[in-house]
């Protein structure tokens, strides 16, 4: 095989040294890492779940995951939050869920049944 075969498919940065590839690297902006579409649903799911079982300690209602992740998750919470998806995958069958914020917690709405 020819070796001049693979370079001309290189592109022009990919041709450049290592050390004037990361210099220019420090003036281009890089790409943000994709969202998976699981990862939202996650945190909604560990809202609601948080809002629903764990207040019982604190009058606090949480919004966001956010603030769930500042304040810190005991070490209770972890073998308990299996649960919780559990019953998400159950709930989602009979009901249409969407995540209302200013409670903390899905709303459910019961779906039609054919």
């Amino acid at each position: 095989m020819n070796v001049s075969m693979y370079r001309n498919k290189l592109s022009r940065l990919d041709k450049l040294p290592p050390e004037l590839k990361y210099y220019i690297a420090e003036f281009i902006q890089c790409k943000d890492s994709t969202v998976y579409q699981y990862i939202p649903l996650f945190k909604n799911i560990l809202l609601d779940w948080y809002n629903k079982c764990r207040t019982y300690d604190t009058a606090v209602v949480y919004r966001s995951y956010k603030e769930i992740y500042e304040n810190g998750i005991s070490q209770e919470d972890p073998p308990f939050m299996k649960y919780a998806f559990t019953n998400y995958n159950i709930e989602s069958k009979y009901y249409s869920m969407t995540m209302i914020y200013s409670v903390g917690q899905f709303q459910k709405i019961a779906k039609r049944r054919i």
